[in-house]
Formats: C-alpha cells, structure tokens, sequence
C-alpha cells in the first residue's frame, strides 16, 4: 500500500509540474518597407539591419538584404522582412547604384543614396542608431525616403 501511496504521488507531481509549464510559440514578426524617392532602377537597394548603437557604428549588420530594383513603380518600392523575434531594430539603406556593395563617394558627399526606417537624415555627418531605432512587438510599416546628395 505505501508503495502505491509513493507511486501515485509521484504521478500526480509529474502531472501537476507539467500543467504549469508555459509552452510559448515560436512568434515571430514581419516589416514591411515603403522605399520611396528611387531616380532609376540600376543596380540593388541593400537593406542592413542593425540591432544596437554598437553595430551600427562597427558597420556590422545583423542581417543585410540585397532586393532588385526591377519592380520600382513610380520611384517606390516595396519589401516585407519576415521571421524576426521581438527585439529593437533599426534599418538602413543604401541605394548601390553600381553593386558594389558599398557606399561611393563623390568629392566629400555620398554618390549613392541613403535612408533610413521612419527617419530622413538632413545632417551632413552620420546620425545615431536611436534616431531611426523601433521596437519590434507586432507587425510593423516602416517608410524610408532615399537621400541622394
């Protein structure tokens, strides 16, 4: 009788831990990207997507998306990126109009456009990660308008 006893109790703590246990699905999101203000449809648009201040000012993306640029449609183009974890995100973007996979430069201004997510940089240096940041908790749109100087 008191092995059955131990036996059952040890059945019903199984039974009860595992009822408490919170199995949470593998959620992930999707940003959709409006690219708008394109002049032509050579070469790619490189997205770079950067997760800290730290990356980005290494230059080391924690994803780099390379998208043709033959569906432009009046200077617009879209893209959606989809499988990311909630997590704080920032996109750049450069418009490699050579494929390089670089940006060129001019006498002392960039020769290929730039952008970022929901951010239009007007400042002649660099901006910061935190100005085109977002937390990423659901779906998102995010619209960059490409700088040509």
């Amino acid at each position: 009788m008191r092995y059955l006893i131990k036996s059952l109790s040890i059945i019903l703590l199984l039974v009860l831990s595992s009822s408490f246990r919170v199995k949470y699905p593998n959620i992930t999101h999707t940003i959709s990207i409006k690219i708008e203000n394109i002049r032509n449809t050579k070469g790619t648009m490189q997205l770079q997507l950067y997760q800290s201040q730290k990356a980005f000012a290494a230059e080391t993306p924690y994803k780099t998306i390379r998208i043709s640029k033959e569906n432009v449609s009046d200077n617009t183009l879209y893209y959606k990126i989809k499988g990311l974890a909630q997590n704080t995100y920032g996109v750049a973007l450069l418009d490699d109009e050579n494929n390089n996979k670089e940006m060129d430069y001019g006498l002392f201004f960039p020769a290929e456009g730039f952008g970022f997510s929901d951010y239009y940089h007007t400042g002649w240096s660099k901006p910061t990660f935190h100005d085109f940041k977002f937390f990423l908790k659901k779906d998102k749109t995010v619209r960059m308008k490409v700088r040509y100087m």
